[in-house]
């Protein structure tokens, strides 16, 4: 039986590992999840969610009441007014961008609202910029429009700094789309305001829209952050996409929104209630509930990263055979194993074998993403102490293999 072109655009390539096979960036983690299922002691640091972390008591209980009082038939397809506006106040605090409700679409989580603006914006014979080591996902989020992903490619040597000149070299007269992911993820890397402001500017005299994924730009200090958003211009291009899911520790409650001109918000409710007819009124009423009542949820989980942050660096320690990066900021760090000799998957499936460690290999990430290893700091304390302790060992025993 035949199937569209689509499955093999859903299907792209995101990197690939040392032998030149496509990578499987969740390979590692599943295998570790499977290990878990089975009752084996793993340290799972291979997904950005704190997996021991509850979501805030007032907004579950928040979820029931709504269930019981019966709030579980249809929704607004474009996201219940409330949670709207509670979406467009949280932003402005965020962001100090002030926007109304009718800027915002709510989306079944982030990866829902990246998917819709590329829907929405690109077709093709379109080009979309991803900057590289990118999300896994953004080439077949992206490309299943049918447009060509453009890769600017940033390198571990330069603290993959994202380079506006560099940028620009790549624009043609089809690039329609710039993607920038502030902090980053795998590197959560900030640009500076130059840069920033140097991609604001393109995007405004050549009518190229700026996609701002800013997953987690609510678990930083914000206030530390170039934004785009207060740019002359910028309002006119940008759709900023955020969620809950780190935030507020409901990565399973898929709850995401865009924020985007008014044109193009209407051009999201018509894929909404062609998509998924909006989503379910109770999980929308805790979002909102989380946003105005638990707001000091983000400085914690920001708190608690931080925290971890230390007690990870000071386990790996000087590591003699292989380069931390550290972006000061954010849900992980990343080991560049290069000197190794070796592919992060290679180092991310020994350690998981010998250490029951799980980390995430980069391959899959994109250019430059061969060798990283990204570690998630969701876990505490001694636990991972424990965990970094057993990947610098890891490092140590794969030096002396050599």
């Amino acid at each position: 039986m035949r199937f569209s072109s689509l499955t093999d655009r859903i299907a792209a390539e995101g990197g690939t590992d040392a032998d030149g096979s496509i990578a499987n960036p969740w390979e590692v983690h599943d295998r570790a999840m499977a290990r878990v299922r089975a009752g084996d002691h793993v340290t799972v640091l291979s997904i950005g969610q704190e997996a021991d972390r509850r979501t805030p008591p007032v907004v579950v209980d928040a979820a029931v009441d709504a269930l019981r009082d019966g709030h579980h038939h249809y929704a607004d397809v474009r996201g219940q007014q409330g949670l709207r506006d509670a979406v467009a106040r949280y932003h402005g605090r965020l962001t100090r961008q002030a926007v109304e409700g009718d800027s915002v679409t709510v989306f079944a989580g982030a990866q829902n609202a990246l998917f819709a603006s590329a829907q929405t914006l690109l077709e093709t014979g379109d080009e979309v910029v991803l900057i590289a080591p990118w999300y896994t996902t953004y080439p077949a989020t992206f490309g299943s429009s049918g447009a060509t992903v453009v890769p600017l490619i940033t390198s571990a040597a330069d603290d993959h700094r994202v380079d506006a000149d560099a940028l620009e070299r790549l624009l043609t007269p089809r690039t329609r789309v710039i993607v920038l992911n502030v902090p980053g993820n795998p590197v959560s890397h900030c640009p500076d305001a130059r840069t920033v402001a140097t991609i604001v500017e393109l995007c405004v005299a050549r009518g190229i829209w700026l996609v701002f994924d800013g997953v987690y730009l609510d678990v930083v200090d914000a206030a530390d952050v170039n934004l785009p958003h207060g740019l002359s211009g910028a309002a006119d291009v940008l759709v900023t996409v955020g969620s809950v899911s780190k935030s507020h520790r409901m990565s399973g409650w898929r709850t995401g929104w865009t924020i985007a001109p008014p044109a193009l918000s209407a051009h999201f409710a018509n894929l909404a209630l062609c998509m998924n007819y909006g989503l379910p009124p109770f999980v929308q009423e805790a979002a909102a509930v989380a946003l105005e009542q638990a707001a000091d949820m983000p400085r914690t989980v920001a708190a608690a990263l931080d925290a971890r942050r230390g007690l990870a660096l000071e386990a790996l320690g000087d590591i003699a055979h292989a380069r931390i990066i550290d972006a000061g900021r954010g849900m992980f760090l990343l080991i560049d194993v290069a000197p190794l000799g070796i592919d992060a998957r290679t180092f991310a499936l020994y350690l998981l074998e010998r250490h029951a460690v799980s980390v995430l290999p980069c391959g899959g990430f994109g250019p430059g993403g061969r060798t990283l290893v990204r570690i998630g700091l969701c876990v505490d304390g001694e636990r991972l102490v424990h965990a970094c302790t057993a990947i610098r060992r890891c490092i140590d025993a794969l030096a002396a293999g050599r």
